[in-house]
């Protein structure tokens, strides 16, 4: 269900790598902020602004002035470093296992070998080795978010309930979104709330007069995605924030909403695309009622007797013995056995495939062989078969890892404006940006 709480590794690696290459000269190296007991060094963030340069160009949006660049860039680094040191005091790791299949990944993503991508990283000036740390070094945040964020999160049966009820007509609307934020602190002065006022009003007369909404957000947006034009990506209703859902509905494909406000700040939203809205959709399985017999392996039976056990145990029902009341005194399962070997109605997918390719070639009330799985050998009678519409579990269910999707993203905008407010940050960059 919750397979994607947060955004794929941000290295996506952009390919776009000749800004990335070493200049010739490069001036000496200096401290730009320190966070806590650590510090973000010059030369650091220089490379993280030439990827940003470069993943801008790839998405033909404008440059912000250098200035902005850096201190968007900057503000980025400060929220990952303290990450990165919640995630060293709380014992993460990575193992390497799993860092060379992400590695592996991000490779294949940009349709090349793990070889193809060294060497096209050295050609460019990097280095596998340089990718590797970072990819790390988003996997321990992600492991952090996890555990700090998406593990409190929970969304109640009323919940889908009444988000079905709210948006009966458009629930399977899905809509890509740009968005512009002007942050608000959780609890904000008349001042800061005026202040923030007056930039959205200014922000909006730029879009007004033709400004590029990308640019604009690249330049002027407190949002985690202000790098990349503002682009939300594509979200069903459920995970809009509330907010949103109400004022994306009213608007064209092309518009911009007027500024709303939430915990986190001031929004402009534009709708960049949408589709569906209206379909319904029919999701029918098959459903086996099912029954069956464990023998398990242990240090007393090895694989072989385990296997003999089985074909007597057979021969037992064949011959005329009731299969329930075999189950209840062979059955390693106990858990079934003392149901006479029932699992009830099941699923494709529920079973471990071994015992599910089995039972489908079974006839209704055959006994099938002994069938060989991680668990041992069972014995397996299918009972009986049905067609089952289960589209109003499906649509709950997914409705269910929505709302928890935005659940997650909202809490976690506000945890990390928490970490960024609570943590000891001292920036050293000019008044004008500059290093």
């Amino acid at each position: 269900m919750r397979r994607r709480l947060f955004a794929s590794l941000s290295l996506a690696l952009m390919l776009a790598f000749p800004a990335l290459a070493p200049a010739a000269e490069q001036p000496l190296d200096r401290i730009v902020a320190v966070v806590n007991d650590d510090a973000i060094m010059a030369s650091e963030l220089r490379d993280r602004v030439a990827q940003a340069r470069s993943q801008l160009a790839n998405r033909n949006i404008t440059m912000p002035s250098d200035q902005t660049l850096r201190r968007q860039v900057l503000d980025r680094m400060i929220v990952e470093q303290i990450q990165l040191q919640m995630a060293e005091e709380a014992n993460l790791t990575v193992d390497d296992t799993e860092l060379n299949r992400a590695v592996r990944s991000v490779a294949e993503n940009n349709g090349m070998s793990l070889d193809q991508f060294a060497n096209t990283l050295e050609s460019q000036g990097l280095s596998l080795a340089a990718v590797r740390e970072q990819i790390r070094r988003e996997m321990l945040i992600r492991q952090l978010q996890q555990r700090r964020v998406a593990s409190r999160v929970n969304v109640t049966d009323q919940e889908v309930e009444r988000y079905l009820a709210q948006q009966s007509g458009a629930r399977n609307a899905r809509y890509q979104l740009g968005q512009i934020l002007v942050a608000l602190p959780q609890s904000p002065s008349p001042d800061q709330v005026r202040s923030a006022q007056q930039r959205i009003q200014a922000i909006q007369r730029q879009l007004q007069n033709g400004a590029d909404f990308a640019s604009v957000a690249a330049a002027e947006s407190d949002g985690a995605n202000a790098l990349e034009g503002g682009n939300l990506g594509w979200r069903s209703a459920a995970e809009l924030p509330p907010t949103f859902v109400d004022a994306v509905s009213q608007l064209s494909v092309g518009d911009v909403s007027e500024p709303l406000r939430s915990p986190r700040g001031i929004h402009l939203i534009k709708l960049l695309d949408r589709q569906g809205g209206d379909q319904s959709q029919q999701a029918v399985v098959e459903e086996q009622k099912i029954r069956h017999i464990l023998i398990e392996t242990n240090p007393n039976r090895d694989a072989e007797q385990a296997r003999a056990l089985a074909e007597r145990t057979r021969q037992r029902i064949v011959a005329g013995e009731d299969f329930a009341s075999v189950a209840q005194q062979v059955s390693d399962d106990r858990g079934s056995a003392l149901n006479g070997g029932d699992l009830g109605w099941v699923r494709p997918g529920q079973m471990v495939p071994a015992f599910e390719d089995a039972a489908d070639q079974l006839a209704e009330g055959e006994i099938s062989q002994p069938v060989q799985t991680r668990y041992g050998y069972h014995l397996i009678q299918v009972e009986d078969r049905r067609q089952r519409d289960v589209s109003g579990e499906a649509q709950r269910s997914r409705i269910r890892d929505t709302l928890f999707q935005r659940k997650v993203n909202e809490e976690l905008e506000a945890w990390t404006q928490q970490l960024r407010a609570e943590a000891y940050v001292d920036e050293r960059l000019s008044p004008s940006g500059d290093e």
